[in-house]
């Protein structure tokens, strides 16, 4: 097949419609008529990703987030760039065709990252579904991004996250050994508000939330109020594991979900990793 055709049959597979040109799910470098030989699935089209996938014989790579370092994958601004100009060789050299799946796999009814967070914590039957009032106006609260867990320590849950998750670096606030059963999960920039930073802390309120786990944060809000309730006496809890590590898990899953639907390919899963290390 090839890679126009791919694309088609992920996008019909979905079931959304989304507008075309405002989408960020677009080819972002090569040719949509590349016959593909193997798929890989990935966060994101880091350097290491890319000479996986070459070593692997694929050629068409299936990221979830930016090639060129800013949102909308704009590149005009990279042009004399250096470190833009030997990627975007890397990636010419080797006939890779990368396409950009992101909007859809989160309009899905059944957010598609958030699928592949619950198979990987093992959550699936605590996340909570509740009809939505179409005059809710926070987007966090329509996604329904909460859980109810069996209880246990902060101490215990932050071992359980790294583990299933593969987390090394995990930030924490709140006391250890304080309890979490209300969890809350705004993965990738969730916690940054979806438009609006209030909507984190109201969702805490409104969700009676003790526990957050989070992708990326601003330090000044919803850690900040987190920090301040547990340090005045409330059940408050955070834990932050970046944005890599609380999405990759969907790109993983989505591996065995594109397989489904394109039997006669090849597709793998390839971990672009935690960005950083331990210093």
């Amino acid at each position: 097949m090839k890679v126009r055709e791919i694309v088609d049959s992920i996008i019909t597979e979905t079931g959304v419609i989304l507008d075309p040109v405002k989408t960020v799910d677009q080819i972002i470098i090569g040719d949509p008529d590349t016959e593909v030989t193997k798929i890989v699935t990935t966060f994101m089209a880091t350097v290491d990703v890319i000479l996986e996938a070459v070593s692997l014989g694929a050629n068409f790579i299936i990221t979830h987030e930016p090639t060129w370092f800013n949102g909308r994958d704009q590149k005009e601004w990279l042009i004399k760039d250096p470190v833009y100009l030997k990627k975007k060789q890397l990636i010419e050299e080797n006939h890779l065709v990368i396409w950009r799946f992101h909007d859809y796999m989160h309009a899905v009814s059944d957010d598609l990252i958030y699928q592949g967070f619950d198979q990987d914590m093992g959550w699936s039957e605590y996340k909570e579904r509740k009809e939505i009032s179409k005059e809710e106006k926070n987007p966090l609260v329509k996604a329904q991004v909460c859980y109810e867990i069996p209880e246990m320590k902060l101490k215990d849950l932050v071992i359980k996250v790294k583990d299933s998750l593969d987390v090394k670096c995990a930030r924490v606030l709140g006391n250890h050994e304080g309890t979490c059963r209300r969890i809350g999960v705004l993965v990738g920039g969730g916690s940054l508000g979806l438009g609006d930073e209030k909507n984190t802390m109201e969702l805490v309120r409104r969700e009676n939330l003790d526990t957050v786990i989070c992708g990326d944060i601003t330090e000044w809000t919803l850690s900040a109020y987190i920090r301040d309730a547990s340090m005045l006496g409330f059940n408050q809890s955070m834990i932050v594991i970046g944005h890599e590590r609380s999405e990759e898990s969907g790109m993983k899953h989505l591996a065995g979900w594109l397989q489904n639907i394109l039997p006669s390919q090849s597709v793998i899963f390839v971990d672009a990793k935690e960005p950083f290390i331990i210093g």
